[in-house]
Formats: structure tokens, sequence, C-alpha cells
């Protein structure tokens, strides 16, 4: 299988994964729900704008909906990633799989299964879509 699968599959993993924790927190409260999806998607643009947008890869990126939202939203030219980039891209990361563990671990069955969902797409991610990635700059990038 190709890189493109795994870019896919693994973004499609994660979005279950948001869809578990979105689920047991409008159980809580659906105000809090609707901030955590709200959240989510700002996230997700942090982290396109932050990172995907800077990559000279985008164009054809693995992820695919990442690449064509960087190329869509901004021209931002590659190079390397400022810190404040690399906080974005870690309190997009945050918001969406850190807020979310207080109403999971309520249910551990769906903690788990939340986690695991987020274990196979890094998996998926680091050995199938990073290493046909040629990002220089990613802090990830692995020299061949």
């Amino acid at each position: 299988m190709n890189a493109r699968f795994y870019g896919v599959t693994s973004i499609g993993l994660v979005g279950v994964s948001i869809v578990i924790a979105a689920v047991v927190i409008f159980q809580g409260s659906w105000l809090l729900g609707i901030a955590y999806l709200a959240g989510c998607g700002l996230g997700l643009l942090a982290i396109v704008y932050a990172f995907c947008a800077k990559c000279p890869c985008r164009g054809q990126c693995a992820h695919v909906v990442f690449g064509k939202l960087a190329l869509a939203l901004t021209d931002r030219r590659p190079g390397p990633y400022t810190r404040a980039e690399l906080a974005a891209v870690v309190l997009g990361l945050l918001w969406l799989l850190g807020l979310p563990q207080p109403w999971l671990w309520t249910r551990p069955g769906l903690a788990v299964a939340f986690w695991l969902l987020n274990a196979v797409a890094v998996l998926q991610i680091r050995l199938a879509v990073c290493p046909g990635c040629a990002n220089a700059h990613c802090p990830l990038h692995v020299v061949r």
C-alpha cells in the first residue's frame, strides 16, 4: 500500500477518536461538546497554517486533505519552523488529544479506544508517511 492510503487512513483514525471524545463530552454538557468541536476546528486550522503551509511537500502531501488545505488557505513559503509555529502545533494537538481526557476516563473503554486509534495513526504516519516526505525542516524528519 502507498503512503497516501496511510496518510488518509491516519487522519480518519484521528477523526474517529475526536468523534468518540466529542460524544463523551456531549453526554456531560452540550455547551462543552460544542466548545470542544469548535476548538478542534481551530486547532486543526492552526496546525495546517503553522506547519503544513510551510511544508515543501504540501502539493503531494500523503495526508491529501491537509496539503490541499494548506495550498488553498495560504501561500506561505517553505522554510524552518519558528518556536511560535511549533507551539501552535503543540497547542492544537493538546486541545485535540489532551482536553477530552477527564471526560474520556469516566468511560475507560472509550478512553482506551481513543488512544489505540491515535497510536495506530501515529504508527502509520511514522512508518509509512514520514519516510516518503522530503520536508527537511520537520522536527521528525529522518535524514536518509
